[in-house]
């Protein structure tokens, strides 16, 4: 439980860098993610799983959930 809270911690800083609104495709995630860390796809899944992000099917595109 401690280690998914600390998670759930990074994970909603690492969202500040995304904007309530708008539609970002899977390359802008990822180019947004690398900042924070090599394994982009393991971030855009977490935030998906956290309901912070959610995401057309395929992963057409993604957006930020308030």
């Amino acid at each position: 439980p401690s280690q998914q809270k600390k998670l759930e911690v990074l994970l909603r800083y690492v969202l500040e860098a995304f904007e309530t609104g708008k539609r970002y495709s899977e390359k802008e995630v990822n180019e947004i993610l690398s900042r924070f860390s090599e394994d982009t796809a393991g971030l855009r899944r977490d935030l998906v799983d956290f309901k912070m992000m959610a995401r057309e099917g395929g992963g057409g595109a993604y957006w930020r959930v308030e």
